[in-house]
């Protein structure tokens, strides 16, 4: 299986073909408390090491834990859209869009797969990728 390995939101002329594949986030690890992050960090909020962070994979699947529905946005986002809260394992919680939230009801708690998609779209046509959230029915 392909795996979409998910850094930072990215811009581009063409959509990025990702069907098939296994997604997850590259966050980072401390090397001394094991706390991992997203996004990476240069430093542990949680023991206060400076020099032990490592690269990461932070996967899913997810427990919705808050999210909005967004009606008012900036012109390249499409209205309405969702936003969440996702606790991810590992005690990672991450902020980013939901897709699929129109084929049900969002509930605390209900089980979200990590994901890419287009979420805006440019003035100059290009399109603005990012990791995104779909609940898991």
């Amino acid at each position: 299986m392909k795996e979409a390995v998910i850094t930072a939101i990215e811009t581009s002329a063409k959509p990025a073909d990702v069907a098939g594949r296994a997604t997850w986030l590259a966050g980072c690890e401390c090397g001394e408390c094991g706390r991992k992050y997203f996004p990476k960090r240069g430093f542990c909020t949680e023991c206060g090491s400076q020099h032990a962070m490592r690269d990461a994979r932070i996967e899913g699947p997810g427990k919705l834990y808050s999210h909005s529905i967004i009606h008012i946005a900036p012109k390249t986002f499409k209205v309405p859209y969702a936003v969440g809260y996702v606790d991810l394992p590992g005690d990672v919680r991450v902020l980013g869009q939901i897709v699929g939230w129109e084929d049900g009801p969002l509930t605390q708690g209900m089980e979200m797969q990590i994901g890419y998609a287009p979420i805006a779209e440019e003035p100059d046509g290009s399109v603005r990728e990012s990791f995104v959230f779909q609940p898991k029915r």
